[in-house]
């Protein structure tokens, strides 16, 4: 059985309803959810019913139909907006983070309503520093396409995870250790999101999570791998 990981943000708002599945784990049959490329493609919910009927990587849910995103490493970040009470899912990996894919679901966000202070996120779970290695040369990179500092986004060394229910992953590049959810919290509060309305989960999918829920861990091991979807929604009533 897979470890489900909860938000204290999100539970706190009783409007909301989300998960952050398992691996394996098939998302609630009314969902909607994009065919992710990577993009800083932004739609709205109706555009992808049936699942998949566009290109985009962040949903926004104006009903009560839930909103996800599938990953295997990569960021899932959940957004609920409480001045409109409208809902959000995003796909952040590396790639899609540095094109804008944050940035431009916030403003997406406020096009229809919503203020960044209104704004709460849960960072869910995702390769965390102390798995997810980087050839050195890709902090230069990154820095062409993130204009803030990285100084709090990468390590020398490689970070201890006392959580760890299974070894974490050994270097392979004599590079550094990228810590992306901090990445993607930079981005947020330079886009205006309150440092209190942003939660990290702190949840390595490499290290902590149950088997299968790494891209990354199968291509050091062949072990497999599947798809863990995270969503969020609109209680009714």
């Amino acid at each position: 059985m897979g470890i489900r990981v909860r938000s204290t943000l999100l539970d706190a708002l009783e409007w909301v309803e989300y998960a952050f599945q398992p691996a394996g784990e098939a998302p609630p049959d009314d969902v909607a959810y994009g065919h992710q490329r990577h993009s800083a493609t932004v739609v709205d919910d109706a555009a992808n019913v049936p699942p998949k009927s566009c290109e985009s990587d962040g949903i926004i849910g104006f009903g009560e139909r839930p909103v996800a995103v599938y990953t295997a490493d990569c960021l899932p970040v959940l957004i609920a907006d409480t001045q409109q009470r409208r809902v959000a899912a995003v796909h952040a990996g590396l790639k899609g983070t540095l094109a804008g894919i944050l940035d431009r679901t916030v403003e997406r966000l406020c096009e229809d309503g919503a203020s960044p202070d209104g704004l709460y996120v849960a960072i869910g779970p995702a390769i965390a520093p102390c798995c997810y290695e980087l050839g050195e040369e890709m902090l230069s990179s990154i820095a062409q396409s993130f204009s803030g500092s990285l100084s709090h986004c990468w390590h020398r060394e490689q970070p201890h995870n006392p959580f760890a229910v299974r070894p974490q992953a050994k270097a392979t590049q004599h590079g550094i250790w990228f810590n992306l959810p901090q990445l993607a919290t930079e981005i947020l509060l330079k886009a205006g999101v309150p440092a209190a309305h942003i939660e990290n989960v702190g949840f390595c999918t490499y290290c902590m999570a149950e088997n299968g829920a790494s891209y990354r861990r199968n291509t050091h091991f062949n072990s497999g791998y599947q798809s863990r979807f995270s969503w969020i929604r609109r209680r009714g009533g």
